[in-house]
């Protein structure tokens, strides 16, 4: 995945919504100040509050975005209000988009490769055994009569998958590794093994699913290739996957 680029669709959606957002500000300030009663004046003030509070969080939020895009590192200051947005805020913009005919798929997508730009702009660095890999078992070939879910030594690699890949580099830089079925599957290991980091392979959806169900946890997403279409044999760019891996290890790459 190239996450050096963002959809200017998906931009100009996010950018859509927000001023959409202003709009309903701004009315609701109208009546602040002409309101038409004092218990109305109240809950209108009371809720304008608590808006103009989420207004001031998008608007670090996307200065934060618009820095990384153009620098690839925002001030510390913006990190918390770019987080925030693009957890919350970004999430409600897809829901937004679909209901207009944009591909649920590519904005799930663009939201992936903002969210690896946030994670790697931040620099953070861990041990590897602080860092958990997560791969779907449909990575594995579905006639394969060595299951790995519950077990990855079951694996014999033969070469016809990547999980053999995924276990000798595990050898190698000593991150942990588990095999998942699905979305809950995944979010059981993770509470399980409490990791630092994540680097996740899956389907758009389940990626961004998982990074915002895993929030506050940092999550390197890889979107999986689908060859035979969903669930079944799937694949993974090795050179994306192995550098997002590395550029997360203390001390490689």
């Amino acid at each position: 995945m190239d996450d050096r680029k963002l959809n200017s669709s998906f931009i100009f959606l996010t950018l859509g919504v927000f001023f959409a957002f202003i709009l309903v500000l701004g009315f609701l300030w109208f009546f602040n100040i002409f309101g038409v009663s004092a218990l109305v004046n109240i809950f209108f003030l009371v809720f304008s509050l608590i808006l103009t509070l989420i207004f001031l969080v998008l608007v670090g939020g996307f200065l934060g975005i618009w820095l990384l895009i153009r620098n690839n590192r925002i001030p510390f200051i913006l990190q918390t209000p770019m987080v925030l947005t693009v957890n919350y805020f970004m999430g409600f913009v897809i829901k937004i988009g679909q209901l207009f005919g944009f591909s649920r798929e590519k904005l799930q997508r663009n939201y992936i490769n903002l969210t690896n730009k946030l994670v790697k702009s931040l620099r953070l660095r861990f041990s590897p055994e602080d860092i958990l890999v997560l791969a779907p078992h449909c990575i594995q070939k579905a006639n394969c009569p060595h299951r790995i879910t519950h077990d990855l030594n079951n694996c014999n690699r033969c070469g016809e998958c990547q999980i053999g890949n995924l276990t000798e580099m595990q050898e190698e830089l000593d991150f942990r590794l588990a095999v998942v079925s699905g979305g809950t599957g995944a979010r059981q290991v993770v509470k399980k093994m409490k990791p630092r980091a994540i680097v996740a392979i899956a389907c758009e959806r389940d990626l961004m699913s998982g990074i915002q169900d895993v929030f506050p946890h940092p999550v390197l997403g890889v979107v999986n290739i689908r060859p035979d279409g969903p669930c079944l044999n799937t694949e993974v760019d090795w050179t994306e996957l192995e550098t997002a891996i590395k550029s997360l290890c203390k001390g490689v790459g």
